[in-house]
């Protein structure tokens, strides 16, 4: 051990600035790794959150976003299925408090009796009861009988019964309401711009396992009947083309919910149990696990995992990729020392162990500290576009999760073994070297069995591949494409020594006609190091084409969808709840009077309304978008005359067209047909509240809403089916010579009702910096990438320095001046950023082409065209060589202070 200690540790210190570098290569490796699995668990959290919140059924009755009818929940009970324990109907949606400045929250409408009131509940809430007045109290009393004597589903009716509108809030919503209103205020919800009147009679907190922990926050429950009560309130007669009077929402469909958990007795059957409560459930729904639940919404999730995963292991990659050179180098100055050790009968497996302990030391180390700076990444990725995630989910706190142990762990564990694989190979070759030669002032170069392996394994990862990708549709999902780009990239960083040598080859005669002194010194030292420096400059390489690849395929998504967007929104304003992100979205949703004041105001020449909804489809989420189709095809035609091709089988999908009796028509997105491999005459099964529903294709256009394709129909025809009538967006069209008082009279309008109101232009605005936003994500990840890289740029201008330190002195003993020293060693900096630069850009173009035109159109059937991001390009190759070449400034200064006798002296 004290020949260890003094091999090993010593070394480290008297090499600290090394050790460093190796140190925060794993680190920022490290760290893209939890911040990938920070933003990957924080965003599939969401999405289960809005699609399965409060999860704690072993089953689940669902039907995607057409809901539920209740009478579901009634059948299974009344049939009695074996093995069943509890049936208990869940209605979820967001809302708003208009009175605590408009905060979102989540109205929850569960048989409050037996999942709220009861000590031991399922949901681990517990329910603090309020002084309410006698009336409510009277009222109350046969309630907590009920669940007193265990007759839940009694007391699950008297609750609905009760005319007010009784909620459990929790504790941060009471304490704001408090606040604000000392409780003298009637505790006001909106949804679908009505509000209603509410009286809170409990506080709930949640236990930290809760299944509702997550809406802990922001939570309001109500029963089942009085939830369903504020979705689909009673209508009067005159909407429904009645006289006065009121009439049920149930007259016109029946109520339905969002979801029906089934609650197993200990031991039961689960198939056994599906297949019984199938029979009962029948095609008005489908009886499914919480797995089976969560795997349409997750199938849209994983590409972007993918996209993100990928990202970090790059950086560690290149992490790798950097540690190993720097080892190798490390090895090389040490042959003495290991020659020595050799002879004095040190085995082969101890200088391996000697070298690996080294690396292992600093890649814990690395690991160690990249785990904080993960979660600190994460949380400025996230905060980038918090407010966008925070609207289209339905749970509106998307905070990043503190890092388990189980996470920490594992990254502490990559990071070290990536230290330790990258140091493999150098303390192999160190152990298999003859001592008899190691002692020697040369460091040798690479034996002509490993040049021989390296390139057998650069060309086989490259060809394998590709062979990866020719096969990728007999793979598993997503395997083929970004398995066998991985591997292609991987392949080619692995063989960037030997690219360099290539292209140092061609640009010599260049060079050493036309550059001056100092640039052909720092070329010539380039050239004949290429197994130092091509690490490097791959390193480099590879992060310049990750940049340049994502600008590529940015550009090349914005352009297509704003030039799209201002062709078919052709409306003049825009009014919505809400915010902009959450407008082509089902969760902030307007009544349909909306619409009609609207086209009443004075100017208002029409408007067109649209409902979002998504629906489940061949095993993803696909998009429907139900608008007044006639509106719509008259408005933009008149507007708009190069889109009349696009428009001429909107009209046929109208409601009242001749041809639609029996057959409800619709018109789907280009990459719909693509992605699910229809075509126009098709019929296809949409899952309704009653069950299926057929629709037949009439016609496709080109779309850019949803990568899973998209579905387009007529709103009447959508509120008739689906028993639906709200909207979620209103197009106004203005007078062409009103605009002025017709602009007055909408924000009027908005103002008074507390909506969201916005012109074509914002729009079209927003929509661009959005897709800005989406990409910024990957820059970010990307940026890390560089920054090691950059990194490696300094370990191998240190280590160039040293080995030319005789070089060096001799230099400065014939004359040369420090300011030449300097520069020279800046140029070879100047010259790796020049040269990673090219590569990446070599590397990148295909890449881009792989991107749009392999993977974009498996994923989502859209086949865009490849655009050259010429300014970005120019930005990306500017900050590659700038930061290249300040990152030779710490060896440059190395350098200069060389001492002439130092140098000179023999060793």
């Amino acid at each position: 051990m004290s020949v260890y200690r003094l091999l090993a540790l010593r070394y480290l210190l008297q090499r600290w600035d090394r050790a460093v570098l190796i140190v925060a290569s794993i680190a920022l490796g490290v760290a893209t790794l939890v911040s990938a699995r920070i933003l990957n668990q924080c965003i599939a959290a969401a999405v289960e959150g809005t699609t399965t919140p409060g999860g704690t059924a072993e089953l689940y009755v669902a039907n995607g976003e057409a809901g539920v009818s209740r009478a579901v929940a009634d059948d299974l009970r009344a049939a009695k299925v074996p093995g069943l324990k509890s049936v208990q109907p869940l209605v979820f949606e967001r809302v708003t408090l208009p009175e605590l400045d408009g905060r979102v929250a989540i109205l929850v409408g569960a048989e409050v009796s037996s999942q709220l009131l009861t000590s031991d509940n399922a949901l681990k809430v517990k329910v603090e009861k309020l002084e309410i007045g006698r009336t409510i109290t009277w009222q109350l009393i046969p309630v907590f009988a009920a669940v007193a004597d265990g007759d839940f589903t009694k007391a699950g009716q008297l609750w609905d019964r009760i005319p007010d509108k009784l909620v459990l809030v929790s504790r941060p919503i009471y304490d704001d309401w408090m606040a604000r209103t000392g409780g003298n205020k009637p505790f006001v919800v909106r949804y679908a711009s009505r509000n209603v009147e509410c009286l809170p009679i409990g506080i709930v907190d949640f236990d930290k396992d809760s299944p509702l922990a997550p809406l802990g926050k922001n939570f309001i429950g109500m029963s089942v009947g009085q939830a369903i009560q504020v979705v689909r309130p009673t209508l009067p007669l005159a909407a429904v083309g009645g006289g006065p009077g009121e009439v049920a929402a149930e007259t016109l469909h029946p109520p339905k919910v969002n979801r029906i958990d089934l609650f197993l007795e200990p031991g039961a059957d689960r198939d056994r149990v599906v297949a019984a409560a199938g029979e009962v459930v029948g095609r008005r729904a489908e009886v499914r696990t919480p797995d089976t639940q969560r795997r349409s919404t997750q199938e849209i999730l994983t590409g972007f995992q993918v996209g993100v995963l990928m990202c970090s292991i790059g950086a560690l990659v290149i992490g790798l990729f950097l540690v190993y050179n720097a080892m190798s180098v490390t090895v090389a100055e040490r042959r003495a020392d290991i020659g020595i050790l050799r002879s004095l009968g040190a085995t082969r497996f101890q200088i391996i162990a000697l070298f690996s302990a080294v690396a292992a030391v600093l890649g814990l180390i690395g690991a160690v500290l990249g785990v904080p700076f993960g979660m600190l990444l994460a949380e400025v990725t996230l905060s980038q576009f918090r407010s966008e995630l925070e609207s289209m989910f339905l749970n509106p706190e998307v905070n990043p999760r503190h890092v388990s142990w189980a996470t920490a762990g594992v990254a502490v564990l990559v990071g070290t073994v990536t230290a330790v694989f990258a140091a493999l190979v150098p303390a192999i070759q160190a152990a298999n070297d003859d001592p008899a030669h190691v002692v020697r002032r040369s460091a040798g170069g690479a034996k002509g069995l490993w040049k021989l392996a390296h390139r057998v394994v650069c060309a086989g990862m490259v060809v394998a591949g590709v062979a990866v990708v020719l096969l990728r549709f007999e793979l598993p999902s997503r395997i083929g494409s970004v398995g066998g780009l991985t591997l292609v990239l991987v392949g080619l960083l692995l063989a960037s020594p030997i690219l360099v040598t290539v292209m140092v080859a061609l640009v010599r005669p260049f060079v050493r006609a036309t550059f001056p002194f100092t640039l052909r010194l720092a070329f010539d030292n380039l050239s004949r190091a290429p197994g130092r420096t091509g690490v490097v400059i791959g390193a480099l390489g590879a992060g310049v084409a990750l940049m340049f690849q994502t600008a590529g395929v940015g550009r090349s998504n914005e352009e297509p969808v704003v030039a799209w967007i201002a062709q078919v929104v052709q409306a003049d304003h825009f009014v919505f709840s809400g915010n902009m992100t959450s407008a082509n979205s089902s969760n902030s949703p307007m009544a349909p009077a909306v619409a009609r004041d609207l086209k009443a105001l004075p100017g208002v020449q029409d408007v067109m309304t649209i409902r979002y909804s998504r629906p489940e489809f061949n095993g993803t989420i696909v998009y429907l978008v139900a608008l007044d189709v006639t509106t719509y095809a008259q408005m933009t035609g008149a507007r708009a005359p190069e889109l009349a091709p696009n428009l001429k089988g909107f009209p046929e999908l109208a409601d009242e067209h001749p041809d639609h009796v029996g057959v409800n028509k619709i018109l789907v997105s280009d990459n719909f047909l693509a992605r699910h491999k229809a075509k126009v005459g098709d019929t296809i099964s949409v899952p309704g509240p009653h069950g299926p529903v057929e629709f037949q294709i009439v016609a496709a256009a080109r779309d850019y809403s949803w990568s899973r394709g998209t579905i387009f129909m007529d709103r009447a025809r959508y509120a008739k089916l689906f028993g639906d009538d709200l909207i979620d967006i209103c197009h106004v069209f203005v007078k062409a010579d009103q605009g002025a008082p017709a602009d007055a009279g909408l924000k009027q309008y908005t103002d008074d009702k507390g909506l969201f109101l916005t012109d074509r232009d914002s729009l079209r605005k927003f929509v661009s910096e959005l897709i800005g936003r989406v990409y910024l994500l990957a820059y970010m990840q990307q940026l890390l990438v560089g920054v090691v890289a950059a990194l490696g740029v300094v370990t191998a201008l240190l280590i160039s320095v040293l080995q030319r330190k005789r070089e060096i002195g001799l230099l400065l003993a014939v004359g040369a001046t420090p300011g030449q020293v300097l520069r020279s060693v800046l140029a070879e900096a100047f010259l790796m950023g020049v040269f990673g630069t090219a590569l990446g850009i070599l590397i990148g173009l295909p890449m881009e082409w792989y991107v749009l035109k392999v993977m974009f159109v498996d994923e989502s059937g859209f086949n865009l065209d490849m655009l050259i991001p010429w300014k970005a390009t120019l930005g990306i190759a500017v900050i590659a060589v700038t930061l290249a070449t300040l990152a030779g400034l710490v060896p440059a200064w190395r350098a200069i202070q060389t001492r002439i006798p130092d140098a000179l002296q023999y060793e």
